[in-house]
């Protein structure tokens, strides 16, 4: 044994350079360890546990070079000779100092360590994360959603639901209907009907699910239309309990066969989720609820509607002036009149066709002597598109009129028993073409048309005025 590992000896094993180790002495350090790279660098080189043991019971180990025997005993050292201290220069790794506190204590305890922030003092510190690295606030708190309206999808909301008729649809209290362009892109225009509200919900009217072909009977077509698709514009809650505000872990949990339907575009926008819903005659449907960062932000039931995905609104037909020129020859009728005005006219007969629920746009006929007509809602001549079905018996108004009455002409002085060379002559804006009629027309006013309609004769039997009649068969 050499002076030089004497000398070691006596130093170390001086007691008044001890420093007694606490109690908590060993967990301090680990702790120190998640922090302190150099406390890293050290275990990974002398070993955790040789680490432990060195504190513990004070015995040293500097990788291989002087290791002191296992029997050994330190003895009381002579008063240890005084030799400048080795100039400190600080490692490049290690982390700063902890600022000093009130108390001007820039270690957090008496170890010398900075205060762990996970085992603070509950009462004098708040921890700033915990062991695994999420910050508080990064999981959403439970939200209570009982007391939000119930939506159902198989019943109805605010009067509404997927698989409505058409005809039942117009009559829920509030309801608006708006016709909807055909969208010329698709391969079934005539698809898609148009969209509705109500104080809490919006939505389409189509056919419903993948159609070959809509049916070319349009009483059939009328009839096929349903409420295709229900959109809730209010936080709600469905049977199983998931609302507006639930997690995404609630999403999965309540409705395990829940998929991801369309990834949301952006950082912030929904992610779509669709859950099936059975029981809808067969047809293809599912609750649409959006995610937006983690939390349920919209619930909606998707029939599988056929509008496209931004369709146009119809455009509104023009006003109709009913005060038409050489009206009157019509006797007490007028077009223009609602179903209660007619009702009062003196000898008039009014026949409501059957079924017209399954076509709500038309009411039926009336008769008084004769002339006779249609009562139905309006459509545009000029365009051709459906107007939205009647809510209220007096949207029926009288939409068409005529006479078989012979002298029954226009102001031109054509009419009853005229030809159509005639008629050409004399009667302006007269044409064979037009493609909303068979029967050769002539505007009369903004909204409605001259009508002259032969039945397989050389000459008019009867002289009509039509504003738009919605009426078929």
């Amino acid at each position: 044994m050499n002076e030089f590992d004497d000398e070691l000896r006596r130093i170390f094993g001086d007691d008044r350079l001890a420093v007694p180790p606490g109690s908590d002495a060993v967990g301090r350090i680990v702790r120190g360890a998640r922090r302190r790279r150099t406390v890293r660098l050290v275990a990974s080189t002398a070993g955790s546990v040789g680490l432990v043991a060195a504190v513990a019971f004070g015995s040293m180990a500097v990788t291989g070079q002087f290791t002191a025997s296992p029997t050994y005993e330190p003895q009381p050292a002579e008063s240890p000779e005084v030799r400048p201290a080795p100039a400190l220069t600080p490692d490049p790794e290690a982390p700063p100092k902890a600022a000093a506190g009130p108390s001007g204590d820039t270690t957090g305890d008496e170890t010398g360590e900075a205060s762990d922030p996970f085992t603070a003092d509950p009462e004098t510190e708040q921890p700033t994360g915990d062991p695994g690295g999420e910050a508080p606030g990064d999981v959403s708190e439970p939200v209570d959603v009982s007391g939000l309206p119930l939506f159902d999808p198989a019943a109805p909301f605010d009067g509404v639901q997927v698989r409505m008729t058409l005809a039942e649809l117009a009559g829920v209290p509030g309801i608006e209907i708006t016709r909807l362009s055909s969208d010329p892109r698709s391969i079934s225009p005539a698809a898609c009907y148009g969209s509705f509200r109500t104080a809490t919900s919006h939505g389409y009217i189509s056919l419903r699910g993948a159609w070959g072909s809509p049916p070319d009977d349009p009483a059939e077509l009328y009839a096929a239309y349903e409420v295709a698709t229900v959109i809730t514009d209010v936080a709600v809650r469905t049977p199983e309990g998931l609302g507006v505000g639930s997690t995404i872990d609630d999403l999965l949990t309540l409705y395990p066969d829940a998929y991801a339907a369309y990834p949301g575009a952006g950082p912030g926008e929904p992610d779509s989720y669709d859950v099936g819903v059975p029981g809808l005659g067969g047809l293809a449907s599912h609750l649409r609820i959006q995610v937006t960062d983690g939390v349920v932000s919209q619930i909606d039931h998707d029939g599988v509607h056929n509008c496209g995905d931004d369709p146009r609104p119809v455009d509104e037909p023009a006003p109709a002036d009913f005060d038409v020129p050489g009206a009157d020859v019509f006797g007490p009728v007028r077009l223009g009149m609602t179903l209660s005005e007619l009702r009062a006219v003196a000898g008039v007969e009014l026949t409501e066709w059957e079924g017209y629920e399954s076509k709500p746009y038309c009411y039926g006929q009336f008769r008084i002597g004769e002339v006779s007509g249609l009562v139905s809602v309006r459509r545009d001549v000029t365009s051709g598109d459906l107007p939205a079905p009647a809510a209220a018996e007096d949207d029926f108004i009288v939409t068409a009129i005529g006479s078989t009455a012979a002298g029954t002409v226009t102001p031109a002085g054509v009419g009853v028993g005229s030809t159509l060379d005639q008629i050409a002559a004399a009667q302006p804006g007269f044409t064979t073409d037009d493609p909303m009629s068979a029967l050769p027309a002539a505007p009369a006013t903004q909204g409605v048309r001259w009508t002259f309609e032969l039945w397989d004769a050389d000459v008019v039997q009867r002289l009509g005025l039509d504003a738009g009649h919605s009426c078929i068969g």
